[in-house]
């Protein structure tokens, strides 16, 4: 392939790409960049824990460091103990129209104080198969890509990336780069670059990024779009990728431009999210504490006083804001006191929380309403769960294999018949064939019932609860 098909208009091969956004978006000196790049990140690491399981992805921001450094922070962060083979980040492109997703040809990049190296086998593996094409033009003061670069350095030194940038490409081809990147020896770390709303009034811009987050969270990726966010190709590409299928999003947190300017007439939103497989753990012990003190405030409140609590979001961390669902577990003794809860993510999690805790304890048709005289008594346990996804088998054989005792919940729809079991539910019934048959019977059907009509959609829970 000659020069001019390749677009080579940044350097020729083997040199260094230059960086073209140091000096605007990050410091321009090698002094300034390491130290700007490790205050975020002590900062980030002061306010959040590490994640119980790195994430497979993180949605980051790629706006100039003062208005979304501390985002991207967050976001690049939460890697920490990933230990990735590559990193491949994701943007769109900005400046340069062009159909399809484009690698820069170079070995790597030169920025201030660093010279992060390219995954050549990566791109040469994803050109070879027709997913992507090397086109240097799409680079070119690409800050998407950049505004990473400094973080990812700093956070995983010597670790090569896959730098991609996303012109006009159909969904399932970003889906079909993500599934090849992930099937690649060693693990692949996937960054989403993206700002969100952009040049809308505060008050329109808190409303819309509210929603891409929603959509973000709730797995609406066909319904995303580059309203939501610049890059939106790259996230909703993600999700519906086999490896990013059911991910479970947890926002780490959402600004805009005028916390910086104060100019509420023309704002940029920003966002950052961690992406975790269906059956990994996201929330750190401050999380799992708070949604628990929410589910017993709520829980003595209506039973002490009759008054529920308000559960705005909004007064809680940005964790807690999260769309997600939840089941609420209430025992005494170690012996159920009722259990309710939402099988798809429908509010933020605090509110699913808060709900269905004072339901727990109120509306759940087996047992009498909780006392006060019980409270003390009781202890808390709650489910955050992913989303259900239908799982696809050919036999009722194929369907039980699918079951993985302690991890699997299962949601079995037969007609108008429903039944659902928690993960929690192998403790009784710790075989798959167990697991079936009782499914079977929650649902209001005979042990030995089955038929094409069946339908198991399976989750996750990330269950934790009260000491004691």
């Amino acid at each position: 392939m000659g020069r001019d098909s390749m677009g080579k208009t940044a350097a020729m091969t083997g040199d260094l790409r230059q960086a073209t956004v140091a000096g605007r978006f990050f410091p321009g000196s090698a002094e300034a960049l390491a130290g700007t790049v490790k205050s975020l990140l002590d900062a980030a690491g002061r306010d959040r824990a590490p994640p119980p399981t790195p994430p497979r992805a993180v949605i980051s921001p790629h706006a100039g460091y003062a208005f979304s450094g501390a985002l991207t922070a967050l976001a690049l962060g939460r890697s920490r103990g990933a230990a990735p083979a590559r990193i491949a980040i994701l943007s769109p492109a900005h400046r340069h129209a062009f159909d399809g997703i484009a690698l820069p040809s170079q070995p790597g990049y030169a920025l201030p104080g660093m010279a992060p190296g390219i995954d050549a086998a990566a791109r040469d593996g994803l050109v070879a198969a027709g997913l992507a094409r090397v086109l240097d033009a799409a680079h070119d003061m690409e800050h998407g890509i950049e505004t990473q670069l400094p973080f990812l350095h700093a956070l995983h030194p010597g670790v090569p990336v896959v730098p991609l940038v996303i012109g006009r490409a159909a969904i399932g081809d970003v889906s079909a780069a993500v599934d090849a990147l992930a099937t690649m020896a060693g693990r692949t770390l996937f960054v989403l670059s993206s700002d969100l709303s952009h040049f809308l009034t505060q008050a329109q811009a808190a409303a819309h990024d509210a929603e891409a987050a929603r959509k973000i969270e709730t797995g609406a990726d066909a319904a995303l779009d580059g309203r939501d966010a610049c890059g939106a190709r790259g996230i909703a590409g993600y999700l519906a990728s086999g490896f990013g299928r059911g991910a479970r999003a947890l926002r780490l947190g959402m600004t805009t431009s005028f916390a910086v300017t104060g100019d509420a007439g023309r704002v940029v939103g920003y966002g950052a999210w961690s992406l975790h497989a269906p059956g990994e753990d996201m929330l750190d012990d401050a999380a799992r504490a708070g949604l628990l003190q929410v589910a017993r405030e709520a829980l003595e409140a209506r039973v002490g006083t009759g008054r529920e609590i308000a559960a705005e979001p909004a007064d809680f961390r940005p964790e807690l804001q999260t769309h997600a669902a939840s089941f609420v577990t209430l025992e005494i003794g170690g012996r159920l006191r009722g259990c309710i809860g939402s099988l798809a993510p429908r509010m933020a999690v605090v509110r699913d929380v808060a709900e269905n805790a004072v339901k727990a304890g109120l509306s759940d048709p087996r047992f009498a309403a909780v006392t006060e005289a019980e409270l003390d008594r009781i202890r808390i346990k709650l489910s955050v769960l992913s989303r259900a996804a239908r799982a696809d088998f050919g036999s009722e054989a194929e369907a039980r294999g699918l079951l993985v005792p302690g991890e699997t919940g299962a949601i079995l729809v037969s007609g108008r018949q429903r039944g659902v079991f928690l993960p929690q539910v192998w403790e009784s019934l710790p075989a798959p064939d167990a697991f079936l048959r009782g499914l079977k019977r929650k649902a209001g059907l005979g042990e030995d019932h089955w038929n094409d009509a069946v339908e198991l959609h399976l989750f996750r829970g990330e269950t934790f609860g009260e000491a004691g």
